[in-house]
């Protein structure tokens, strides 16, 4: 017997909600000095931002009650209007698609705080390869581990998306969108020696890129020895690190914080953790961890727990979407990565960055309400016997059984009834 939640989980929902609201008052501690300077506005990006968090806070409750099997039969639609998206920011006038050198946005309207709309394509594509994977690789079934009808056709389709938000350029989303897609098609069951000729392709695929693209090379140099850059691209690393050195164990204080007076560039957008770290210390810091951590294994937990493949993976996708760019947006600000430009999920500047990703918290908050309590799951050698309670965590997750085969209980168990 089976029992279903009717229910979202309110854990996750309350997490999602006080990362959101800290980061509107994150943001504006870290950018009412750019803002007056620039804007003549010390509210100007809070506002803005403000904006962004209703959109988002509207679209999560909507889609937190439209049942997720709607989006599965939109899957093509979603990722047809995301190629198009992408495909416009490369060819409409610079004055609508570029800032700051990339052409990663679709802008409208004369500016001001609220009299410019913009969209930046490449958030949305983070959410539609999510759907359409997850589509297409649940109806693959054992397929999933062959070269010609699994990792071919799967390769080609994330090599297009990529491909166009390379030309932007932006290597950072192009990552996330790799690892995103990667995090899916392994939990559907990918054959491991595939997915690691596949990693092995794209990493040298990506160093290509990087002695080819100047700029991206630049940043890793600087990455390599930031002083010796210290004035162009490892200003922004040394002081991101100097905002993180100057917090200690509690921090400077809320709105004390002193790298964002016209030291840290862009403090409210990529490096909005170092200004956490100065002003509430390495208090604050942990806290952050601590929920992301727990985004992390109640996204999982979902997807363990799901009622079928497509749900499964879903959530498996929305969630390593959200771990995976903040776990980089961290690596960035400690300088254990090189910069990319991500924004950290849910407290950095970007107003479709926050939305989108609200969104997508809102259809994985949907999958919660049809969990599955209790399920049986089989394999070929019979049936999987639970484990004890220290180590009930893992049940929620995976059940590894080879290659070829899917690694979420929903999806096994999905698959065993059909063979029976």
């Amino acid at each position: 017997m089976t029992d279903r939640s009717t229910k979202p989980d309110y854990v996750l929902l309350a997490t999602v909600g006080s990362l959101v609201a800290f980061g509107l008052v994150m943001v504006y501690s870290a950018s009412f000095i750019e803002a007056f300077v620039i804007h003549k506005n010390q509210y100007f990006y809070l506002l803005r931002q403000l904006v962004g968090a209703v959109i988002g806070t509207v679209g999560l409750l909507i889609v937190m009650r439209i049942d997720y099997k709607v989006w599965r039969k939109y899957s093509v639609h979603i990722m047809g209007i995301c190629l198009l998206l992408l495909f416009l920011v490369l060819i409409l006038p610079a004055s609508m698609a570029e800032v700051n050198g990339s052409r990663s946005w679709i802008r409208f309207g004369e500016g001001g705080v609220f009299g410019l709309f913009s969209i930046q394509p490449a958030e949305l594509a983070k959410l539609a390869i999510i759907i359409y994977f997850a589509d297409w690789l649940s109806r693959r079934g054992e397929h999933v581990g062959n070269v010609t009808y699994g990792l071919i056709p799967f390769s080609v389709m994330l090599g297009l998306v990529c491909g166009l938000v390379m030309l932007q350029p932006d290597l950072g989303t192009a990552v996330i969108l790799v690892l995103i897609g990667g995090a899916v098609y392994f939990a559907a069951g990918a054959n491991l020696w595939h997915l690691a000729g596949a990693i092995g392709t794209g990493v040298l695929a990506f160093w290509m890129l990087v002695g080819v693209m100047g700029i991206r090379n630049y940043r890793i140099l600087a990455y390599l020895d930031p002083w010796k850059y210290y004035d162009s691209f490892g200003f922004q690393p040394i002081h991101a690190m100097y905002a993180l050195g100057n917090g200690g164990i509690f921090g400077l204080g809320l709105g004390q914080g002193r790298q964002k007076f016209q030291w840290l560039p862009q403090a409210h957008t990529d490096t909005i953790f170092a200004i956490i770290g100065e002003e509430l210390g390495l208090i604050g810091t942990t806290a952050i961890l601590i929920a992301f951590a727990m985004i992390a294994y109640r996204g999982y937990r979902i997807a363990g727990r799901a009622p079928d493949p497509f749900a499964a993976l879903v959530a498996v996708g929305i969630t390593s979407w959200i771990v995976i760019q903040a776990m980089v947006n961290l690596g960035v600000t400690t300088s254990l990565l090189p910069f990319t430009g991500l924004t950290l999920p849910f407290l950095s500047y970007g107003s479709t960055s926050l939305y989108t990703t609200m969104i997508g918290v809102g259809i994985l908050l949907n999958i919660s309400k049809h969990m599955v309590a209790r399920q049986a799951q089989e394999s070929s050698d019979g049936p999987f016997t639970r484990r004890g309670s220290a180590l009930r965590f893992l049940d929620h997750l995976t059940v590894w059984r080879g290659n070829g085969r899917a690694r979420l209980s929903g999806a096994s168990s999905s698959r065993s009834a059909r063979r029976r």
